[in-house]
């Protein structure tokens, strides 16, 4: 018989069925659960097997923190980039405009000062007295002191611009005290000249000749090919150099500067679209208007900036290329002209001396092939009649196109330059090749036929006879009177005014496209940083809506 052991109260019906339902087992079993009523209960355990939950990393708003992220570095470091490009793009372009063409200028025009100078010289020492001459040897002498004092600025102008090339300041300085030695040997010369001189033109005493030749031993050294000039001139070739390796360094980091924008700007509008396309599948709405307007500004910021850079590009080419080769060509033509006709005074002082005659003879030969090259010149005489030839079929040609009607300044175009036979290396040469600004053809034509008028000027004078008093004064008066209209130093002073005027035409160019360029670029170095900071706000602003969906 079995009892019932009751140690408390009855549970209730309702509990007991709930238990039974809920609760099985034996004495020797162990109940389980209903797995319908199964329920996980997080807990927080040392045990090593057990693992809590983490969130999703694959979820809507991480990828959109994650992409708006990426994308903010992206435009920052765009910024920064194009902005460093831009500013490097920048001072190079400041440095050519700046520092380096102000160099060669200078430079250029001491050379050309330097033997207008000596020209002067020699013409007041081809007076030697005469109180008949046109000239006066006192006007010869403030000419020669005119050229003294531009000389001088010439070389306080290089001094600045050349301040940051301490090797370049240093053969500058070795110029600056032979230019010195030179005025004081110059000085001696007209001292003795006005003491020991003559009464008849073209007839320097010795004594006189031998103090000019210690000035043109300054000036040329001692062998003809060396002194201050050969050193000027080597100057000047460096500051070409220069500047055309800063030019070339400038082009370089414009085309950087474009490479910049259309690389990260590419790049930034594919983030912001991708963005765009993954808003679209996500929540179907077409259009994100905070992301539209950040693709806006990162358009604009890409096509803008190069665009900009491409215009500033165009324009330091313009200034580079066009304008400032032209005026380097032209200002050398004008240097070596003036050496040319320094040549003829010299060769007239020397007349009567055949050695030195014949070198300085062939001084203007190299000086003149310089200014424009042919193929055959095998003197003076037959390279003014080679040059004659070349001009007078230019001539021939514009005059066909006047009579057809053609407009001034198309009468003469720079095929017709390029096909007249001037060796493009020499300085004229150089000019016709490098054609680029309405009416530069016809400036440039006009500068060369001078030249060859010039020359004829110089013909005549070597064909003059020069044995009498007479007609040694003749000569001189012929040489050194720039007031006569037919007289050498007249068509020389015709010449150097008609290569000013393409100087200036191509100047006038220069100082408009140079700023042009550096202010095209310069403003590419602050503007990328509120562009960036607006396309990163706009796209904010886009995406805060929907990630506050999710909150």
């Amino acid at each position: 018989m079995h009892r019932v052991c009751n140690t408390g109260p009855a549970l209730p019906a309702r509990i007991v069925r709930t238990y039974v339902r809920t609760v099985s087992g034996t004495i020797y079993q162990a109940p389980t659960r209903t797995p319908q009523r199964a329920a996980w209960v997080p807990t927080i355990s040392s045990d090593h097997l057990i693992r809590l939950p983490l969130t999703a990393r694959g979820t809507t708003p991480n990828l959109l923190r994650a992409a708006a992220a990426a994308i903010s570095v992206l435009t920052l470091a765009a910024a920064v980039t194009v902005t460093g490009f831009a500013g490097s793009a920048g001072a190079r372009i400041a440095g050519v405009a700046g520092d380096d063409a102000p160099s060669v200028r200078a430079t250029e025009d001491f050379v050309f000062q330097l033997q207008d100078m000596d020209a002067h010289l020699v013409n007041a020492l081809l007076v030697n007295g005469d109180t008949g001459v046109r000239v006066p040897r006192a006007a010869s002498v403030a000419l020669y002191d005119r050229d003294r004092k531009l000389a001088d600025g010439d070389l306080e102008a290089a001094t600045a611009a050349l301040a940051g090339d301490q090797d370049a300041l240093n053969r500058l300085h070795a110029v600056v005290d032979t230019f010195g030695g030179y005025e004081a040997q110059a000085v001696r010369t007209l001292a003795d000249d006005e003491r020991d001189g003559g009464t008849a033109a073209g007839r320097a005493p010795a004594s006189v000749l031998a103090d000019y030749q210690g000035a043109h031993a300054i000036l040329f050294g001692g062998d003809g090919s060396g002194g201050l000039l050969k050193a000027a001139e080597d100057l000047e070739q460096t500051s070409a150099a220069a500047i055309a390796g800063t030019s070339s360094a400038a082009s370089d980091s414009l085309q950087a500067v474009i490479a910049a924008f259309a690389l990260f700007g590419l790049a930034l509008l594919g983030g912001l679209g991708a963005l765009q396309v993954f808003l679209f599948r996500r929540f179907h709405r077409v259009v994100n208007p905070g992301l539209a307007a950040a693709t806006v500004a990162a358009l604009v910021f890409t096509v803008g900036g190069a665009v900009g850079t491409s215009l500033a590009a165009n324009d330091f080419h313009t200034a580079k290329s066009n304008a400032f080769d032209s005026m380097l060509a032209l200002t050398q033509a004008k240097a070596l002209g003036s050496g040319a006709n320094a040549d003829e005074s010299r060769w007239l002082l020397l007349h009567d001396h055949p050695e030195q005659r014949a070198a300085v003879e062939k001084s203007y030969l190299d000086g003149s092939d310089a200014v424009a090259r042919m193929d055959v010149s095998s003197g003076p005489l037959d390279y003014d009649a080679s040059l004659g030839t070349m001009d007078a079929w230019l001539g021939k040609r514009r005059a066909g196109r006047e009579e057809a009607g053609v407009d001034d300044d198309r009468t003469i175009t720079a095929d017709d330059l390029t096909a007249a036979g001037v060796d493009p290396a020499s300085a004229l040469g150089r000019e016709f090749g490098n054609i680029t600004f309405d009416g530069e053809a016809g400036l440039a034509y006009q500068a060369f036929h001078t030249y060859d008028t010039y020359l004829g000027r110089d013909a005549q004078l070597r064909q003059l006879p020069l044995t009498t008093d007479d007609q040694l004064r003749a000569a001189v008066d012929f040489d050194t009177d720039a007031a006569t209209p037919s007289t050498s130093d007249a068509a020389f002073d015709v010449y150097t005014t008609a290569l000013d005027d393409v100087i200036d035409l191509n100047k006038t160019h220069f100082d408009s496209a140079m700023p042009a360029a550096r202010g095209d670029v310069g403003v590419w170095t602050w503007l990328p940083y509120p562009l960036a900071v607006l396309v990163i706000g706009l796209m904010v602003l886009g995406l805060r809506p929907r990630l506050g969906e999710y909150r």
